[in-house]
């Protein structure tokens, strides 16, 4: 049953909850149980709760309401928290992990994505220059931060009072306003301004279809051609790690191998160490291989990179994720709570 938040006008809420579910009915905006929304209303907050999925905004109760006041205060104070004193709702969830920055923004609703044409065009050393030539749009770029607090506290110095845009290096893009529908059809026309270049001719035809890497399938359909690709530069990305999103359900990095032997080899030693295969691996040449027990949060996410992937400037030079900050993200508890639910 979803819980009707009745401190909330229902009509406001009815409004954010139909843009809640657009924004997680697209694949290229939301994957998985990434991005959150919010509303604010008399010293209160209603956030996207951590670990559930936008898409179950209509038939889920996903969001948890919070005291505002309490949070703006923590905020002010530097003091980081995961904000578990503050939920007012009664429904035993947690508060996103990014509630802080939500807080923070001074509009009533703020939607975060994890727009693909977005981290597209914030992984790259110049991405700060190139998106002020692409958008006519006053927006903040927001060097990588850790998400949660450190985040927040990044963005506090950078803010504006006017500031309704802004762009996460190696993120995503967040979008603030006081009229919903007014603030998604900002997001949308960013998003789509953003959608700048296509790679789908740099994948092979596949080759025979490979059925000897112990426990994955070769997904070899038009679909994940580019993860076929003789392009070494192209080939070289895709054991890097460019956003929080794609460490957590992905792991830091895809490992690639060269020939089927040293795959099977990985997978043998990994088991010897009662470590947990990865989701996905990737031979040279022959393509993108799924673990038959991959669950859906990581099957979001491979698309997810793969979208990314399709809309990169190779002729760019590109932030990763060190090894410090993927460690950062996979050791975080907000983290492991969160994949724990999914």
């Amino acid at each position: 049953m979803v819980n009707t938040n009745s401190s909330f006008p229902q009509e406001e809420l009815k409004s954010f909850k139909d843009i809640s579910f657009k924004l997680g009915s697209n694949s290229h905006l939301v994957q998985a149980a990434g991005g959150n929304t919010s509303i604010k209303s008399d010293g209160r907050m209603l956030i996207k709760a951590s670990g559930t999925w936008l898409i179950n905004s209509l038939d889920k109760d996903i969001f948890v309401e919070v005291d505002l006041n309490s949070i703006s205060k923590k905020i002010n104070n530097g003091k980081e928290d995961n904000f578990i004193d503050d939920i007012i709702s009664k429904n035993n969830l947690h508060p996103s992990s990014e509630t802080s920055f939500h807080a923070l923004i001074n509009r009533k609703y703020v939607l975060h994505v994890h727009s693909t044409t977005t981290i597209a065009n914030a992984i790259s050393q110049s991405s700060e220059s190139d998106l002020r030539k692409y958008l006519d749009e006053d927006f903040i770029f927001v060097p990588y931060c850790r998400p949660g607090f450190t985040l927040t506290m990044e963005i506090k110095k950078l803010i504006l009072p006017s500031t309704n845009i802004l762009v996460l290096e190696n993120h995503g893009l967040i979008v603030a306003g006081d009229d919903i529908e007014d603030t998604y059809k900002l997001l949308l026309k960013i998003h789509e301004k953003l959608d700048l270049i296509r790679n789908e001719k740099l994948g092979l035809d596949f080759l025979e279809k490979i059925t000897n890497i112990g426990g994955y399938i070769h997904k070899n359909t038009d679909k994940y051609k580019l993860f076929s690709t003789q392009n070494e530069k192209l080939f070289s990305l895709f054991s890097k790690s460019f956003y929080p999103d794609h460490v957590i359900f992905l792991g830091p990095g895809i490992p690639t191998f060269s020939e089927v032997k040293e795959a099977n080899e990985f997978i043998q030693n990994l088991k010897r160490k009662n470590i947990n295969l990865p989701p996905y691996l990737i031979l040279k040449n022959k393509g993108l291989f799924e673990n038959t027990l991959a669950i859906p949060a990581a099957k979001e996410m491979i698309d997810c990179f793969l979208e990314v992937l399709l809309r990169i400037d190779l002729s760019k030079s590109f932030k990763f994720l060190s090894s410090h900050q993927e460690s950062e993200l996979l050791n975080w508890d907000i983290e492991i709570y969160r994949q724990s639910i999914n």
